[in-house]
């Protein structure tokens, strides 16, 4: 499954290649979508911390669609079972703009279903 977050643009987006890639890592960051997109793929496996669009990964298929990548960091920390750790990870982010409707979709990786989780 992949996960995928949907939100309404208030204002405006201006469609122009060289201003595209700034409005959309604000609109993205300051909502708290990424983190939402990367805490749904990665439920249940700790803390996410720092999580950002990675520069130089944002790349544009078309006028309204493109990708980049997000890195983040996930933090689990269990004093009873003696576990500590940070690890660094990366997601590539399909996104589509709908002009018409000013929404915006995000999809993340495909997530293979665990069977503890079932």
């Amino acid at each position: 499954m992949k996960a995928s977050k949907k939100f309404i643009v208030e204002n405006e987006l201006i469609m122009n290649p060289d201003t595209l890639q700034q409005q959309l890592s604000r609109l993205i960051t300051e909502k708290g979508i990424l983190e939402g997109l990367i805490l749904e793929y990665e439920y249940g496996k700790g803390k996410l911390q720092h999580a950002h669009i990675i520069p130089d990964s944002f790349i544009l298929n078309d006028e309204t669609s493109g990708q980049f990548k997000a890195g983040y960091e996930l933090n689990e920390f269990s004093l009873c079972a003696a576990i500590d750790y940070t690890a660094k990870d990366a997601m590539t982010i399909q996104f589509k703009i709908d002009q018409i409707g000013q929404e915006i979709t995000l999809t993340g990786e495909q997530r293979n279903e665990r069977f503890d989780e079932l």
